[in-house]
């Protein structure tokens, strides 16, 4: 929590002075205000737990006569987000945040010979906040390539529920890094980084459009579970990390603003 802290003070402060700055030699640089979406794949990275869940699921199928097992897919997502940025020369300072989580949840479920059905849900979601310090290359006036890198801040989420743990399936006595609770749920605010590059082009005197790709790094600390276990009880364990790495597709429309 110390080093969160610092961080983000480290961040504020350096907004503080980059923004007060920029205002007193505003002739130099513009400010512009972007709204973007886009898709990314697979995010807060949970494609190998998904593939663990998946061959318990498919191993159970094969080697158990009558039972059954659907498996569920590694998501794509959209992504939702805007920025505020300072340009001046060949530099830029941009501050921004994005929300992502799939449009459904993650599903899949096994069945016994008996009929007993396992259905396993995962949600997830993740909100960020990067702030982004970089370089411009232009070609002509706000049309130019750029490349930046920067601290994030991410609040993320994560919940797989299971609807009849302890019948066809339990999970945690085919693989001991698998869960068979009634309800594993996660959340934890960390700090990771980002880098990102991308193009913009205009379209009229003071809007343009843009396209970029970021990529995400980043891992929380053992996060102690906030879950239910077959028998309805409430349970902290077992701690988990939580990570972020990926990468976003983004299109997006900036509006320059005069002063």
């Amino acid at each position: 929590m110390k080093k969160l802290t610092r961080t983000l003070l480290i961040i504020i402060f350096g907004t503080t002075i980059i923004f007060g700055a920029a205002t007193s030699v505003s002739a130099i640089g513009e400010f512009a205000i972007g709204l973007n979406g886009g898709v990314t794949y697979d995010p807060n990275d949970l494609e190998d737990e998904i593939n663990q869940y998946n061959l318990a699921m498919e191993t159970y199928a094969d080697t158990t006569a009558g039972a059954s097992a659907s498996q569920m897919t590694i998501p794509y997502a959209p992504v939702f987000g805007f920025n505020l940025r300072y340009q001046f020369n060949f530099f830029f300072f941009r501050l921004g945040c994005h929300f992502s989580n799939p449009v459904q949840a993650v599903k899949g479920s096994v069945t016994s010979p008996g009929g007993i059905t396992n259905t396993i849900k995962i949600k997830t979601f993740q909100s960020s906040f990067p702030a982004t310090l970089g370089i411009l290359v232009p070609l002509n006036r706000r049309t130019h390539f750029y490349i930046g890198a920067g601290p994030t801040l991410h609040q993320v989420s994560t919940t797989i529920t299971q609807s009849d743990p302890a019948g066809a399936l339990q999970f945690n006595t085919y693989d001991p890094n698998l869960s068979s609770n009634k309800q594993d749920r996660y959340s934890s605010t960390f700090v990771g980084y980002h880098f990102i590059v991308g193009a913009e082009v205009p379209v009229h005197e003071k809007f343009t459009l843009s396209v970029e790709w970021i990529h995400q790094e980043g891992v929380s600390p053992a996060v102690e579970n906030e879950g239910i276990n077959a028998a309805d009880a409430e349970v902290t364990t077992p701690k988990r990390t939580l990570r972020v790495k990926g990468d976003f597709l983004m299109f997006g429309l900036n509006y320059y603003i005069s002063f």
